[in-house]
């Protein structure tokens, strides 16, 4: 592992002096182990302000295995998880940078953003002195990046799909169902924290009948807006947002929501978060997130399975774009297969291969309705390498072929 990380190092001075733009490094216990920018950019004192930020960022998620991109006050940002044999070493991450010669529109905006910033010059000689790179040449960076450290390559489109900043804005992905199925492949409340510990406990819980009432007092309340309209700092909040989303995530993981589905979640609701312009559009997405977390969490407990059938079902989750196999099961849970497949079908009602099967056609039909993708590619990802037994099968569970099924959904949000 050691010379893996004098690799990653190398690698991050490289693309830093061949681009630019600034490279840090996070080990795993999230302490920022070294970085490299150039020194105009490290005299301005805006710079350790947003160097400091990228800690909120980086304690977003469970990043999966691609470039994640995420943006901040015009600053534009890509971070690539480090890993090796499963164990995670860290994350690199690349940025900033900015899209465009910063406009006098742009600048007012950043003015108005930053009101409580006193030195407004070291402000804009900041960002004047921010690496100038393309959306798509910044996604060519990303894929370079990846490159160095895995030998892999990565599909523009791929990287495109899984981060919906990348997409154009009416391409933008609005459905948390969607992301997740992409993904496989301090509170603003008042300052009472009685009120965030009790509706953390009720999302733990999943207790939706619970959240009307302290969600219309804590999150939408005409003393909170007003609070928020004084402080006038829309990045601000944002930044608080991200703090409660992970709260969010951490209570739901705690009442038993898979932790992957959790930290997709999280990352897509953080993405969405970052194109919002208003304080009322944040205060009704964090609602949002915690409805979605809390009824999730609810679904769960209305469904009690034991330890063993439970890491099969989030196994299974995880797995619906792979090979799923009784063995690997097994292993999993230390039982024996035929031992496992009783018990499976004794707590869920089904078999195990019935099971992954109703799954994979539950994700197809999302698939289906929420984007234009090639039915054969849709059987392909799923493990359905046969599209006759593919129609087959989506036939048995729906009542109908894909493509009657596509006919009969609306193209409204289809992306």
């Amino acid at each position: 592992m050691k010379s893996l990380k004098e690799h990653v190092k190398y690698t991050c001075q490289l693309i830093s002096e061949a681009h630019r733009i600034p490279v840090y490094y996070v080990n795993a216990n999230g302490d920022l182990e070294y970085e490299f920018a150039k020194a105009e950019l490290q005299k301005n004192p805006f710079y350790r302000p947003i160097k400091e930020q990228l800690s909120i960022f980086c304690g977003s998620g469970n990043l999966a295995d691609f470039p994640l991109f995420f943006s901040n006050s015009f600053l534009h940002f890509f971070m690539i998880k480090v890993h090796q044999e499963n164990v995670s070493l860290g994350k690199i991450i690349v940025g900033p940078t900015i899209e465009t010669e910063m406009s006098e529109k742009q600048i007012t905006q950043i003015m108005d953003l930053f009101k409580g910033y006193e030195n407004k010059r070291n402000l804009i000689d900041y960002y004047r002195t921010v690496a100038v790179i393309p959306r798509e040449q910044l996604l060519a960076i990303s894929k370079e990046v990846y490159y160095m450290i895995y030998q892999k390559r990565l599909e523009k489109t791929l990287v495109k799909q899984r981060n919906s900043i990348l997409e154009p804005k009416d391409m933008q992905i609005e459905n948390a169902d969607l992301e997740l199925s992409k993904g496989r492949r301090d509170f603003i409340f008042p300052s009472n924290l009685y009120y965030e510990r009790v509706l953390l406990k009720h999302i733990t819980n999943g207790r939706i009948d619970k959240l009307a009432d302290i969600t219309d007092y804590s999150i939408v309340g005409e003393a909170a807006l007003g609070i928020l309209s004084k402080r006038s700092r829309l990045q601000s909040e944002k930044n608080l947002m991200i703090t409660a989303i992970a709260l969010i995530c951490r209570a739901a993981i705690k009442g038993g929501l898979n932790e992957e589905t959790a930290f997709t979640l999280s990352d897509f609701y953080i993405q969405q978060l970052e194109e919002l312009r208003s304080l009322q559009e944040i205060l009704n997405l964090v609602k949002e997130v915690i409805y979605d977390f809390t009824k999730r969490v609810h679904q769960l407990h209305k469904q009690k399975y034991s330890a063993p059938i439970t890491a099969c079902l989030h196994y299974i989750y995880n797995n619906l774009y792979n090979d799923i196999s009784l063995v690997n099961l097994s292993r999993l849970c230390h039982l024996s297969s035929n031992y496992l497949s009783s018990i499976f079908k004794k707590e869920v009602g089904m078999s195990i291969r019935a099971y992954i099967q109703k799954q994979r056609i539950d994700e197809a039909k999302k698939l289906i309705i929420l984007t234009n993708y090639a039915i054969s590619d849709i059987a392909n990802w799923l493990n359905f390498t046969d599209q006759s037994y593919f129609i087959k099968v989506f036939k048995k569970h729906t009542g109908m072929t894909p493509k009657q099924f596509k006919h009969n959904h609306p193209q409204e949000g289809r992306k």
